[in-house]
């Protein structure tokens, strides 16, 4: 079976790791960026499987690097099409269908609020190179 890659975009060392580390132990090829720039860089060269993107970081904000990609994917700029995964520590708790706003806004194929766990972190992954749709859910 041929190895899933992954690419995680944090600017935060210590989540960054983590998901690495993590991903790799369940078998996927992970590789990392530290902000927008280097995310749009690594996805145009690597075409990854799946991106788990933050959406608060440097040098272009995940919402844009999201956008930008599913521009790139829909105009066939990008080889294939890939799901991407926000992780984000805001709430937009004003809008009563915030998850929904959230993914149309950004073109996400899901959205998983920190702080993650881990194992959540991995059925969401697995979800979605299923191919399956998710949604997001704020913790308790």
């Amino acid at each position: 079976m041929e190895t899933k890659s992954i690419l995680v975009v944090e600017d935060e060392e210590e989540q960054r790791e983590l998901f690495k580390e993590f991903l790799e132990l369940h078998g996927y090829e992970v590789t990392t960026a530290v902000n927008g720039y280097e995310a749009l860089g690594a996805v145009r060269v690597s075409e990854p499987d799946l991106m788990i993107l933050d959406v608060i970081l440097p040098k272009e904000n995940g919402y844009r690097v999201c956008r930008m990609v599913k521009e790139d994917q829909h105009n066939r700029r990008l080889q294939k099409s890939f799901p991407v995964l926000l992780v984000t520590a805001r709430r937009l708790d004003a809008h009563p269908d915030r998850e929904t706003m959230f993914q149309d806004f950004s073109q996400a194929d899901g959205v998983l609020y920190k702080p993650v766990r881990l194992e959540e972190l991995l059925e969401w992954v697995r979800s979605l190179m299923r191919g399956e749709k998710v949604t997001a859910r704020h913790p308790d």
